[in-house]
Formats: C-alpha cells, structure tokens, sequence
C-alpha cells in the first residue's frame, strides 16, 4: 500500500483549532505550525508501527496458549523467545526518536525530506505487514515445520528491526 501523504497531511490540517489557524496567517509562524503537523504525521505512522506489532504479539500468545492447552510444549520456549524479539521491537518503535523535535526547532527540514521519512516509515508498515502475513500460517503448522516457521519469522524480525534500525539514518540525511 503506497502511502497518501497528502491525504494524512490534510487530516491533520484539517483538524487545526482555531489558534492554529490563526497563527498559520501570522508572518513568521505558519512554518512553526508546519513542522509540528510534519510531527504529528510521524507520530501517527510510528503508533501504526506499533499496533502492528503488538497485534502480532497478541496473536501470538494466542496460539502459545492454544498449544499450551493441547500439551504441546514442544514449541513453547521458540514461542518465549519470539514473544520477547517482539517486545524488544515493540520498545524500539515506541520509543525512537521522531522526525522532527518540535516546531521551534532551530533545524530546516523540508517538506521532500519529511515526505521522504514518512514514505520510508510506510515501507516499514509494508514490511511489517508481510511478517504478520507469516504469523498467519503458524496455526496450521506442527512440531518441526512450526518450529522452521518460527525460525523464518525471527529473521524476518530482525531484518525489520535493522531497517528500523537504519532509520536513524534517513533521519540524520535529512537533518
């Protein structure tokens, strides 16, 4: 799914109060406003991020205990250690530094080098959704071939996690 920057750009316009407002008819602060919206806009897909993976971490306990229930523990301690890759992954993406640190931030980014954060945070989203897209077959699957898909999904995570990871990069190009 191709990101509508746009689209989010003109929610979040859109939803300005009336001081927003104001301000953006002011000399000199429709800028400051700007980048607080560029802000938002981060925040916003950043949180998506994060659904997404708490998602897949609740389906995953989900089945752990549905194994759990039939006295498979065969596979429990490959389930333990999935659950903390996603935690660990869930904390980094929370708590990762934004694009921008504010609107009175003495740093010019512009709007290309924003849209370009935010396009390469929705490839993040795109990625993270193939990753859910193999949680989806570990139901079906037993002993060993679970076992291999769990160890296929690890990898995948961290590939995400590196890329996430690379973030700081995008960011700093921009800066």
């Amino acid at each position: 799914m191709q990101p509508d920057l746009n689209n989010l750009k003109s929610k979040i316009q859109g939803n300005r109060d009336l001081i927003d407002r104001i301000t953006t008819g002011l000399p000199g602060f429709k800028g400051y406003v700007e980048k607080s919206e560029n802000y938002d806009a981060d925040k916003i897909i950043r949180g998506f991020i994060a659904d997404k993976i708490l998602s897949a971490k609740k389906n995953l306990g989900v089945l752990s205990g549905d194994h759990a229930r039939k006295g498979d523990f065969t596979v429990t301690q490959e389930f333990d250690s999935l659950t903390n890759l996603l935690e660990g992954l869930l904390k980094k993406v929370e708590f990762a530094d934004y694009g921008v640190s504010g609107g009175f931030s003495k740093i010019k980014i512009t709007e290309e080098d924003q849209n370009r954060l935010l396009e390469y945070d929705w490839r993040l989203i795109t990625a993270f959704d193939e990753v859910n897209q193999l949680f989806s077959n570990l139901a079906s699957l037993q002993a060993e071939a679970l076992t291999a898909e769990i160890n296929s999904i690890k990898t995948k995570i961290r590939e995400f996690e590196k890329n996430f990871d690379d973030r700081k990069y995008v960011i700093m190009e921009v800066i």
